[in-house]
């Protein structure tokens, strides 16, 4: 079947809350929320709640102040929307920066889907990798957006039931230590202190609030009304996400001895679920992994034709979709930290993107760009960004060092213009 450009990179723009919100939903729930939550639990035990906490209070803000106004841009992607209230221009640098720290993103996700496959079925990571690689590069170079759209409702659902299933198992049938566990809820401790939250809010959260993948299922949606409401509903879901998910692993830790380099959720299958609810919890984790893979996938082969190619040919799209897939998957044959992969693509991303194109956004039609200006607080933000993602541990600070001198040239941009 032929597909407009339209229908393959934003599903026609024509869905309704419930598609919009389960897709969201999907997307927001990857390989960070499940396998990258469950093994920092037993780094920083309930702190890691914090990774898609965060992420609520971004989605929230985002329903506050951004979602009507981009949907009512009529854009197609991201980089697009800093087209229209910037330049082209703004729309080529936002392109670049977003396609190479997505593709780190589309590995992090093929990573996840080994190591669980890999654990389950005794098999060599290569070949498992390469596998789910080829599987999420082939329906979505056949589908575009509408397909992964559809798959996000079915996978949502997936998730949520196998999510709640395993908890209520856990904590209500299973013989357990609970009490335990609930004695060692704490937001902060002193493996996660204040300044990792504010790091995370601003790096991760910034991500929720305008992030490509998060801001395409607000391009998909009808009109801006519904883009809000999906927003909100998704940023208390994604709260009791955070909180099911942690509990989960802090159940495990207390309660289990998990061998070394074994992920939480994959041992729970292995050695204490049921069958059957090994087979739901299974599903789901499948479920959040491909649907974030997918969604990334297509928006930053998107982005690349319509963006940096400035063209809306959908067999271009298509191979973009291939050759970004493939860039991702030589990621994932070689590193297979996931946290690290989507915290160095954030640290990048969130910097020099997330405060030059919100105040872009909010001053449109009001005041003017001054270009080079605005450009400065993008390349600024980027550098600071990419420098704690080069230099590591010891350099977190250089993120938020980043995201400030940003925000402070970008209001500049706008109040010199």
């Amino acid at each position: 079947m032929k597909r407009s450009f339209e229908d393959f990179a934003v599903a026609g723009r024509r869905q309704g809350l419930a598609t919009v919100l389960l897709s969201l939903l999907g997307t927001i729930v990857g390989a960070s929320a499940t396998i990258g939550v469950a093994d920092r639990v037993f780094q920083i035990g309930f702190s890691s709640f914090w990774w898609l906490g965060v992420g609520a209070i971004g989605l929230f803000l985002q329903g506050c102040f951004l979602s009507e106004r981009i949907r009512d841009l009529n854009a197609n992607t991201l980089p697009d929307i800093a087209h229209k209230t910037v330049g082209r221009r703004a729309s080529l640098m936002l392109a670049l920066i977003i396609v190479l720290s997505w593709i780190g993103i589309v590995a992090a996700q093929f990573v996840s889907i080994a190591k669980i496959l890999m654990f389950l079925l005794d098999g060599r990571y290569e070949v498992i990798v390469t596998v789910i690689a080829g599987i999420v590069i082939l329906y979505t170079f056949l589908g575009g957006q509408i397909s992964v759209v559809k798959t996000d409702v079915v996978q949502s659902i997936f998730i949520a039931v196998g999510m709640l299933v395993t908890f209520f198992y856990l904590y209500v049938v299973r013989d357990g230590d609970c009490r335990t566990v609930f004695q060692h809820v704490e937001l902060l401790s002193s493996d996660f202190t204040m300044f990792h939250w504010v790091l995370l809010l601003f790096v991760t959260g910034g991500t929720f609030f305008l992030g490509p993948d998060i801001i395409s299922r607000n391009l998909i949606s009808k009109d801006g009304r519904t883009a809000k409401k999906a927003v909100w509903i998704a940023s208390v879901c994604l709260l009791v996400f955070s909180v099911v998910i942690t509990l989960i692993s802090m159940w495990t830790y207390y309660n289990e001895s998990v061998p070394e380099g074994l992920n939480p959720l994959v041992y729970l299958m292995k050695a204490v679920l049921p069958l059957p609810i090994s087979i739901l919890l299974f599903l789901a984790l499948v479920s959040t992994l491909i649907s974030s893979a997918d969604t990334c996938l297509i928006n930053a082969a998107t982005i690349v034709e319509h963006d940096l190619c400035g063209k809306t040919d959908v067999r271009r799209i298509r191979i973009f979709v291939v050759l970004i897939g493939l860039l991702a998957l030589l990621i994932a044959l070689h590193k297979t930290d996931i946290i690290n992969l989507l915290l160095s693509a954030y640290s990048i991303y969130s910097p020099g993107i997330v405060f030059p194109l919100t105040i872009s956004l909010l001053f449109y039609k009001k005041r003017k760009v001054n270009e080079p200006l605005w450009f400065t607080a993008v390349l600024v933000g980027s550098v600071l960004g990419g420098l704690y993602s080069y230099l590591g541990i010891g350099y977190e600070w250089f993120p938020l060092l980043g995201m400030f001198c940003s925000l402070v040239i970008s209001w500049m941009a706008v109040r010199k213009a």
